[in-house]
């Protein structure tokens, strides 16, 4: 796990100190190493911070090289490099590292080739390799996008890096916002890969893949995995899949506990976190688990709870309280480490964790993001599933004109933010009503929202981000399988773009690992494979298939209670010092920029109990320390939304 920067060029201008630069820019993802290395043609600059997780020796620095044959900086984990290594050395391979994945990776690229190597790995990565002999880069991202990987062109070079602060540090390369992916921030919580929110800076989507020619600068791009293009076959009965699941999830936990330094769990009160600790606690003893509480919102705080999970495990056990001016406070410095802004509340809550994890000495953190996509776990989906299902048997005739009359109806006498009058609106245009797990502005609520600056800009994201996913899935899956539709939606865009990337940013952040044993994609492809109503097609609970898997370690008292879910209290804290520091702000934000309509805006910020105005708010911040400073000054306060803005300070964490 580290931070990798790099710079392609045809025409040999690699530079190394503005690489190193580009380095030291991520030197909370790697504390403990650094290394830049360009060629000698100047053709090709790698550069590497470590963060050591497995084989903690010098050997297994990078940039790491087959001299006269391949050159690679990596981010992330092979889990089942042991077997892979052992497979390379029984043809031949010569190894010069005890137990490194990364030579793994080099190795096993040189005698299987990219696409076989691929279709054998099983982890989470984000690497680019030099093929000397081919004269070639190869840039590669996850499969499930669990590590990020951001790159530029600049006429006929590439720069790359696992984040986008590191290529700013490159004197060609300038902040300034992608308005169309402004509009889709607002839709989606995220921007869709490639694009990002800063103006020509892409990012890899997951199960992605690119290769640089250094010969001519030609850029060719493939998607070379699809979660249903591939997927398992499934068993002859549902008990069997049960059966089967639960062994993919064992051996997925088998895996992400490989480390040469302890493994920790974020644990809820939740179903999920609680399983992931039935299996690691039957693995590891005195696990140490982190748990954050909110003290005074009882409707949030699942401190008490997981406080009795952890003791009937044995774990060593850590509170995480946060409160109202703590959470604020962090704001400054979590939108700095994000890169581009994550409008979820609960970014902060990981941050805070992160940083609890690091100072117990656990560089390696689980964490059950994923279930609840894979195994159709939300109440709000099973609302749209159930509204979808309604929807697809009304006929054309009369069912066109009731939809339309109805949409109509709900513009007019629904509120400008009401949820409802947007999928009304999708389904007189004969759209899919599930757009994805995380939704903010409705159509009708983001023409309200924008102001003078953002109105010509306005893309139609159901074309623009909707109907290339609508148009993959329709290539494997099937138009009446909802549930399997939803699951795509959010493997393909908001876990790799809004999810995953929360643990990614503020675990490293505070030099930090994060694995999702759920997203294994072996699992994937096996639930991906079942029959619908096994996933969840009509059930009227959510995620049935694993419940009944996870009762068996955990009971079903406690399997089949109300979902309480991970969130932070953040509509309660809106009339609070939250938003007395930060409302003003926003409101002064957009008169100057001109981004937000003022009446809008206003009547938004005066809305009771919503959370819409904190996907705002961290945009304004993201937007005050990238767009305009660019890292150069200081955000100690947002009073003056002119105030430079550097990198903040790092906050201390304060554990119980």
């Amino acid at each position: 796990m580290c931070g990798i920067s790099g710079w392609l060029s045809s025409r040999g201008m690699v530079e190394e100190s503005i690489l190193t630069a580009m380095r030291e820019r991520l030197a909370h993802r790697g504390p403990d190493g650094a290394a830049t290395w360009v060629s000698s043609d100047r053709r090709v600059g790698l550069a590497h911070r470590r963060l050591s997780i497995i084989d903690l020796s010098e050997a297994a620095a990078q940039p790491m090289h087959v001299p006269g044959r391949a050159s690679l900086v990596f981010n992330g984990e092979i889990y089942n490099h042991a077997e892979l290594r052992d497979e390379l050395e029984l043809e031949g391979q010569h190894f010069d590292t005890d137990h490194s994945d990364t030579e793994v990776l080099l190795r096993g690229y040189l005698a299987w080739g990219l696409e076989s190597l691929l279709e054998r790995l099983v982890g989470m990565f984000a690497f680019a390799l030099y093929d000397h002999r081919e004269e070639c880069v190869h840039l590669v991202r996850d499969r499930v996008g669990i590590k990020p990987f951001y790159f530029k062109r600049i006429a006929n070079d590439l720069v790359f890096a696992s984040e986008t602060k590191a290529l700013f540090a490159h004197p060609a390369i300038e902040a300034s916002l992608d308005r169309e992916s402004f509009c889709h921030f607002l839709s989606f919580r995220a921007v869709p890969a490639p694009r990002t929110l800063f103006d020509g800076v892409e990012c890899l989507a997951a199960g992605e893949r690119i290769e640089f020619d250094l010969t001519t600068s030609r850029v060719s791009r493939q998607r070379y995995w699809d979660p249903i293009a591939k997927v398992e076959a499934p068993p002859d009965t549902v008990e069997d899949a049960r059966n089967r699941l639960s062994e993919l999830l064992e051996r997925s936990m088998d895996h992400r506990l490989v480390s040469d330094v302890p493994v920790g769990l974020f644990l809820s009160g939740g179903v999920d976190s609680a399983y992931l600790l039935q299996l690691m606690s039957r693995r590891r003893q005195g696990v140490h688990t982190f748990t954050v509480t909110y003290p005074g919102q009882d409707a949030y705080d699942e401190g008490g709870e997981a406080r009795r999970l952890a003791e009937a495990a044995g774990c060593q056990h850590t509170e995480v309280p946060i409160n109202e001016e703590s959470y604020a406070a962090a704001q400054a410095n979590v939108a700095w480490y994000q890169d581009e802004p994550i409008a979820a509340p609960v970014c902060t809550s990981v941050h805070f964790l992160s940083r609890a994890a690091r100072q117990h000495d656990v560089p390696v953190i689980l964490t059950g993001e994923g279930a609840d996509e894979l195994f159709i776990g939300y109440s709000n989906w099973l609302r749209l599933r159930d509204a979808e299902r309604w929807n697809q048997r009304l006929p054309d005739f009369p069912g066109r004109p009731l939809r339309r009359s109805a949409a109509a109806l709900g513009r007019t006498v629904m509120p400008w933010l009401s949820p409802h009058a947007e999928i009304l609106r999708r389904a007189a245009a004969g759209q899919p009503l599930f757009w994805g797990g995380s939704t903010d502005f409705g159509e009708k609520a983001k023409q309200s929202l924008l102001g003078p600056a953002m109105r010509s800009e306005v893309p139609d994201p159901y074309e623009a981000v909707i109907a290339p996913l609508r148009r993959d899935f329709l290539d494997h899956g099937d138009e009446d399988d909802i549930t399997g539709w939803m699951s795509y939606v959010d493997l393909r865009f908001r876990l790799p773009q809004l999810m995953l990337p929360r643990v990614d940013k503020m675990g490293m952040a505070a030099s930090v690992e994060g694995r999702v044993p759920f997203l294994d994609h072996r699992v994937i492809e096996f639930v991906g494979g079942l029959p619908p109503a096994w996933r969840g097609a009509t059930d009227p609970i959510g995620k049935a298939m694993f419940k009944t898997i996870a009762s068996r370690e955990l009971g079903n008292e406690f399997v089949y209670r109300k979902k309480r879910g991970f969130q932070a209290p953040v509509k309660e804290w809106k009339s609070g010092s939250f938003g007395r520091r930060y409302l003003p702000a926003l409101e002064a934000f957009s008169a100057r920029t001109e981004l937000f309509d003022p009446s809008a805006l206003t009547a938004l910020l005066h809305q009771p109990n919503d959370r819409l105005y904190f996907s705002l708010t961290n945009f304004m911040l993201w937007y005050l320390i990238y767009i305009e400073d660019v890292l150069d000054g200081r955000l100690p306060e947002v009073k003056d939304t002119r105030s430079t803005c550097p990198r903040p300070e790092q906050e201390e964490v304060h554990a119980a």
